[in-house]
């Protein structure tokens, strides 16, 4: 059974997007008219190939052109018609597609096509920097994507965003006057001075109180020692 070509346009369009890239009007024209003789069956699947041939090349922009989509296709032919013998395929580290959360966009998105240099084998200081900041990028984003810190739906019944929170950043806490009450902040704890913890985050830093800890002071010295 075959897709009607409006459906199968919605579906190509929404692939692409979940990607984070966009086809320009001739492009998806272009990728209809070639999956139209596809079973619905084997759709999803031929999509996936096509996109996954369409990452493999050097994109400098998350506007797919015709020619990028034409190559994809092209590729993915050939590949059906070769008989594969090779029972193991060795992928080398740098050809790994990398991916990065953009902030501004909320979405991940290929490192190529952010201002991050070329990846080496022998990084320099800065890289540790910027291992750290990721990871945090990461968490955070996930972080603020669960129920619980999710702002309330506009019309929802007020029980429903009784139980929600929201997350603070260091640099709020230093530029508040007033005294703060519960405060959630995710961050690391780090030790910038011997015998002192500190919370830090993107924005800054702050020395942290443990003495009324319970059982976290010990734990988070074996951490970081």
């Amino acid at each position: 059974m075959k897709m009607d070509a409006r459906r199968l346009k919605t579906k190509v369009s929404a692939g692409f997007k979940m990607r984070g890239l966009m086809l320009r009007p001739e492009t998806s024209r272009y990728l209809v008219e070639v999956l139209e003789s596809v079973s619905e069956v084997e759709l999803d699947d031929v999509i996936e190939r096509i996109l996954d041939a369409v990452e493999k090349q050097p994109l400098t922009s998350s506007m797919i052109e015709l020619s990028v989509a034409e190559t994809a296709v092209q590729d993915c032919s050939q590949s059906c018609d070769e008989t594969i013998d090779n029972v193991f395929n060795i992928i080398g580290a740098f050809d790994v597609p990398r991916y990065i959360y953009s902030t501004e966009r909320k979405k991940f998105v290929p490192i190529s096509m952010t201002n991050h240099p070329a990846p080496s084998l022998c990084g320099q200081a800065r890289d540790k920097a910027e291992l750290f900041r990721e990871r945090y990028t990461i968490l955070q984003q996930r972080t603020h994507r669960h129920e619980l810190f999710t702002p309330p739906v506009i019309g929802s019944a007020p029980d429903e965003g009784r139980n929600k929170f929201q997350l603070k950043t260091v640099e709020a806490l230093l530029g508040s006057t007033a005294k703060l009450g519960e405060v959630i902040v995710l961050g690391m704890i780090t030790q910038l001075k011997e015998g002192k913890f500190f919370l830090e985050d993107q924005t800054g830093s702050v020395q942290l109180n443990l003495s009324k800890a319970i059982s976290f002071c010990c734990y988070a010295k074996k951490l970081i020692n």
